[in-house]
């Protein structure tokens, strides 16, 4: 994957698309020629609805609205415990922006993600233009569209989410006594919020981690770990039963009544892999 392909895409670029798909390019140059007449002081974003007052022509003013229902708040306990455990993503919640890994962890916990698609939004204009949605609708989109490049926390706003309350909460060292501690000593959980756009799992693991997950482990600690396997105590087969019949077996039942070939056993198995990383990677290096 290059890197053009795994550049992110603004929440206001994400707004425009979903607000503008299968609307033809003569409304979208209405909507841009009608952006202006937005009276700004007018426009007013708050948890479930954007407003605004648009001057019309002949001195009218319209009152155009954007909707969608807010989040359910029964499950953002669970959210905030696991944002405890999701340094990056509160690092980038306290710089104002919203990454698309608490989108998706949203969803996962939520149950519905933070961004909405275009079916979930309605609109309303008083205005009696015959297409809907109208070009001051469009208008309305493409302004918050662009507040988000500028103030992507607003889509927080708009789904009824206090970023300040939460993170203050998140901010709160209370113990998790069910939530195991994290592996390796890492600063957070990485397998929390797959992020296919930036997610990296070398920022989450240390070189020395990231060595043992691809098998070059030093040779201090494979002669520990077949030590420790050398130590398990392994029960025997059980012995395999005589043959009760009088006469002498034929060929077949031989070979149905014949031991099985010895089976590797787990200190063997390990023994074997840990000699093949040491042939391949030259015996490793001491940690």
């Amino acid at each position: 994957m290059t890197t053009a392909e795994r550049k992110s895409v603004s929440l206001g670029e994400r707004w425009r698309r979903e607000a503008t798909r299968g609307v033809d390019d003569t409304r979208l140059a209405q909507a841009l020629e009608a952006l202006p007449s937005i009276r700004k002081p007018m426009v007013r974003i708050r948890a479930g609805s954007i407003r605004c007052e648009m001057e019309g022509t002949m001195g009218s003013i319209h009152e155009v609205s954007l909707q969608i229902r807010t989040l359910p708040m029964r499950d953002w306990v669970v959210l905030v415990r696991v944002l405890r455990r999701s340094k990056s993503i509160v690092e980038a919640l306290e710089d104002g922006r919203v990454p698309r890994s608490f989108d998706r962890l949203v969803a996962r916990i939520v149950g519905e993600p933070l961004f909405p698609d275009a079916r979930s939004v309605t609109f309303g204009c008083s205005c009696d233009l015959p297409e809907k949605p109208c070009r001051h609708v469009l208008a309305l989109h493409e302004l918050f569209a662009r507040r988000l490049d500028e103030r992507p926390w607003e889509i927080l706003m708009l789904r009824g989410v206090d970023l300040q309350a939460m993170l203050a909460k998140v901010r709160q060292t209370e113990p998790d006594a069910d939530l195991p501690p994290l592996a390796f000593g890492v600063p957070e959980e990485p397998v929390l919020y797959p992020d296919a756009e930036d997610a990296d799992l070398g920022q989450c693991l240390t070189p020395p981690q990231v060595r043992w997950f691809t098998g070059a482990i030093s040779e201090r600690c494979a002669e520990a770990a077949l030590k420790a396997l050398a130590a398990v105590s392994l029960t025997p087969p059980a012995p395999v039963a005589a043959p009760t019949a009088t006469t002498a077996p034929t060929a077949a039942a031989a070979a149905v009544t014949a031991p099985a070939p010895r089976k590797q056993t787990t200190a063997e198995a390990v023994a074997a892999d840990v000699e093949r990383v040491r042939k391949s990677s030259g015996s490793g290096s001491p940690s």
